[in-house]
């Protein structure tokens, strides 16, 4: 038996080996029997096995599924959105095969697709999976729209997945008898091409909120040269006026460097005649919309001038 060589598959199958793969390098029923009799190997599922002392992670369970359920198979919906770090937990395991296939797994709820194209099907955390935006579309009928955009724009920012990949694959699912996609389509209606998706899920709120208020759209991630020559990075600016909106995540205020850091970059930015305004998740729309009017010296609806303070 070639033990380095399964050694090696199973370091890369989360310890993993299955039956085909331990008598292809050499093994025999009777060995695998002996050192699952010994305690050296477990028995994951029918026909897959753990080979010594991994890690018995959710990761390792969805792809001993796979592994069980034959060449093609694919974790899939709420699972997939998992493996692409969509949502913290999923429920029963998710499965998708192919439409000719007749599978059956213990703890396991199994699909069948006749369109399981190339395209369609990814690795992700080292478990086969149905691509980001395939797992986007799957689940499109069970999301509202504000899910969907911030799952769109997390794979945009990752680099998971482009507008053309995600429109190719709601086309290619369109059909008869296939009902929701309304609700991805405006999704992806809203963003054209160009759009950013910005750093954050806090970014793309603000700039929705200026774009629904007709305010100009500022410039992302603006680059601004401090005296000391180390550059600064204003989230949302508007160079002309110098103006900047800075989108406070509370995350980002846990270390003392961190805040000292950006205390200096502020006063940096204040000397060369910058306005920075915050903006954080429990700031309102209005909020945002009023405090920016005002310092753009554009008027309110009401024709009234703002005159707000320096943080919200």
């Amino acid at each position: 038996m070639d033990h380095a060589r399964l050694n090696e598959l199973a370091r890369a199958q989360h310890g993993l080996l299955t039956k085909a793969q331990v008598l292809h390098h050499g093994g025999s029923d009777q060995r695998i029997r002996t050192l699952v009799s010994s305690g050296a190997w477990e028995r994951e599922r029918r026909g897959v096995f753990v080979a010594g002392a991994a890690p018995a992670t959710w990761e390792r369970q969805a792809l001993a599924a796979c592994l069980a359920a034959g060449p093609g198979a694919l974790v899939s919906l709420r699972s997939a959105a998992r493996l692409w770090d969509l949502v913290d937990r999923c429920g029963r395991l998710q499965l998708t095969v192919a439409d000719d296939r007749r599978v059956r797994l213990a703890g396991v709820e199994v699909h069948r697709s006749a369109l399981l194209p190339p395209m369609d099907q990814a690795t992700a955390m080292g478990v086969p999976v149905t691509s980001f935006a395939r797992t986007v579309v799957d689940l499109a009928d069970s999301q509202d729209a504000d899910v969907l955009g911030r799952w769109v724009d997390a794979g945009l920012r990752a680099r998971t997945v482009d507008l053309l990949e995600l429109r190719s694959c709601v086309a290619r699912l369109a059909g008869p008898g296939r009902a929701g996609l309304d609700t991805i389509r405006a999704v992806l209606a809203k963003r054209l091409p160009g759009y950013d998706p910005g750093d954050s899920n806090l970014e793309v709120r603000a700039l929705t909120i200026l774009a629904a208020a007709g305010l100009p759209a500022p410039a992302q991630q603006f680059r601004v040269q401090r005296p000391s020559g180390k550059p600064a990075f204003i989230d949302l600016a508007y160079p002309t006026h110098r103006v900047g909106i800075e989108l406070d995540g509370w995350e980002h205020h846990g270390l003392r460097t961190a805040f000292d850091d950006d205390r200096d970059r502020r006063n940096d930015l204040t000397l060369l005649g910058w306005q920075i305004f915050n903006f954080t998740s429990t700031t309102t729309d209005r909020t945002l919309e009023r405090v920016i009017r005002a310092a753009l010296g554009l008027e309110t609806a009401g024709g009234q001038k703002s005159l707000l303070g320096n943080h919200f």
